[in-house]
């Protein structure tokens, strides 16, 4: 939520990174939480403001006295959450937490986070939320059974981070490698492999099984290297139809990778 509301005021036109009283406040109001029990934007909107003005006024009044750089801030905060819309505010409400997404998993066994109407610091901060739960319960010693699909996997770790992908990334290397010990499958999807259309390199580093379709001219180097003991020619690479893999790692029982093939359903592509 805290990510949500910074990203969509723009950071207050500081940098993402750059931590000031403003962002430090709104901090302590998010975390607080008495926001949850709020039902439209509006309530939410009227809320914030009121917290945050009062964690400024608190920490910036001395003697009696509101200080100057106190009332800019104030100023500051009020203007830049003037030019919010109420409809991205109700985008970003998070009315369900971490623990309910794991509760309600583990009820219904398949739940899916759309995080389409978000923009990019929005959706990495969605992520980092549910990520950090998941490394909590395993920090616990809690056996979770999950699995973690992550869809356009390279938003998440990219081949170079930058600002929240780099927490991102990180995130995603601590699951797969904690996962393993306490049965979370972590699954990333992505239309590219290397470089700057695919995964991290760390990332791929903590994959234990990948599966390869059809790829982009520019993964084929990549591809040759993965797929090298199979001595598959490089045009079939380009022209496997959908439905087709080449599975190669710890789930694959051959030494060499293996083609297989999955039935589509009608109209799916």
């Amino acid at each position: 939520m805290n990510t949500c509301v910074l990203a969509r005021a723009r950071y207050f036109y500081a940098s993402a990174a750059e931590r000031n009283q403003i962002r430090a406040s709104l901090e302590t109001v998010i975390f607080g939480g008495g926001w949850r029990k709020l039902k439209t934007a509006r309530e939410l909107r009227t809320y914030i403001e009121a917290e945050v003005v009062k964690e400024i006024e608190t920490e910036e009044t001395s003697a009696g006295r509101l200080s100057y750089w106190g009332k800019k801030n104030i100023e500051k905060f009020k203007r830049y959450m003037a030019k919010l819309e109420d409809s991205e505010l109700e985008n970003v409400m998070g009315r369900v937490t971490p623990e309910d997404v794991v509760e309600v998993t583990k009820k219904e066994h398949v739940v899916v986070l759309d995080v389409s109407a978000g923009g990019k610091d929005e959706k990495l901060g969605i992520f980092l939320t549910v990520a950090n739960h998941l490394r909590k319960l395993m920090q616990d010693k809690q056996v979770l059974r999950l699995a973690l699909v992550i869809d356009e996997g390279p938003q998440y770790c990219p081949f170079m981070p930058k600002g929240m992908e780099a927490k991102t990334c990180e995130k995603v290397s601590e699951l797969c490698a904690l996962g393993r010990s306490y049965q979370l499958c972590v699954v990333l999807l992505s239309q590219g492999i290397a470089g700057e259309i695919g995964i991290n390199a760390a990332v791929r580093r903590n994959l234990n099984t990948q599966f390869i379709g059809k790829i982009h001219p520019l993964d084929m180097m990549e591809a040759k290297n993965l797929l090298a003991q199979g001595k598959i020619e490089d045009k079939s690479l380009t022209l496997l139809p959908e439905g087709d893999f080449y599975i190669l790692g710890k789930m694959n029982p051959s030494p060499v990778p293996l083609l297989i093939h999955f039935d589509l359903p009608e109209g799916v592509t």
